[in-house]
């Protein structure tokens, strides 16, 4: 792991950190959830992390080419909110198992040295068009899991919320919370949004997410600035409403196969 510090940070000096934790995956709610609130916020950059296992490739935007990376960002809290915040995304998840181990290890280590005590990963939960419109047009359910009862009960407790029986969480989402909780004693929870799998980049779901870390850890922000591209997202889903809709009708000439799709 390589990295390229911008803020010397002191432990002693933050407020009963908490981290959050996004990286691009189903539908990019992770990234979207913590690169909004890093924008809200207005967090600091304190460092840039490389590593030799993101894919190889560089990102280029109006010409200027970069090498893919991971950030953490420090927010310091008002007065009135309980919490500063340490806010980790990237630009790719790392590429193998043991990428992701290996980067668990190093942000759980710094997080620990800061004196984190807290981790929320933020991602999604993709549905079936079944279970996703049963309750659909009401907001996004979000499903979790935790590294312990407390936890646990403290996510239950709020609404909206469901505890995920049973399954796994691939890649670093479900990773690095449950590495923290294992080797260093840090208290870890996914919060996942659910979503449908034709959406490439889920803002509901992200903004249900981002509102239900938000309440749960103490931030006030608002997040309205996601509302534009909500919308977008409405419209998706109701065209993909439609298409079940009609493809569940029975067909006026049987002997025509139909030419809808949902894929």
């Amino acid at each position: 792991m390589y990295q390229r510090r911008y803020l010397k940070v002191n432990g002693e000096s933050l407020r009963r950190p908490v981290a959050l934790v996004g990286f691009p995956g189903i539908a990019d709610v992770g990234r979207i959830a913590v690169e909004t609130l890093i924008r809200v916020l207005k967090a600091k950059r304190m460092c840039d992390l490389f590593s030799k296992d993101l894919p190889p490739r560089v990102l280029v935007q109006n010409g200027i080419s970069e090498i893919p990376r991971a950030s953490i960002h420090l927010y310091r809290a008002a007065p009135d909110e309980p919490h500063d915040l340490l806010i980790l995304t990237a630009d790719y998840q790392p590429s193998t198992s043991a990428g992701v181990y290996e980067f668990a290890d190093f942000i759980a280590g710094e997080y620990s040295a800061l004196g984190v005590k807290e981790l929320f990963a933020l991602a999604a939960y993709e549905q079936s068009y079944e279970d996703y419109f049963n309750s659909y047009p009401a907001p996004p359910r979000i499903y979790v899991s935790a590294s312990s009862e407390e936890m646990l009960g403290r996510l239950s407790a709020s609404g909206n919320v469901v505890v995920l029986k049973e399954g796994s969480i691939v890649g670093a989402n479900g990773v690095i919370p449950s590495w923290a909780s294992t080797l260093y004693s840090i208290d870890g929870a996914c919060l996942l949004g659910e979503t449908l799998g034709v959406i490439k980049t889920d803002y509901r779901a992200a903004k249900a997410v981002l509102e239900k870390a938000a309440s749960i850890i103490g931030i006030t922000a608002d997040f309205d600035e996601m509302d534009s591209e909500i919308s977008k997202v409405t419209q998706l889903i109701e065209w993909a409403r439609q298409e079940i809709s009609q493809k569940k009708e029975p067909s006026k000439d049987d002997s025509s196969p139909s030419d809808l799709y949902i894929g």
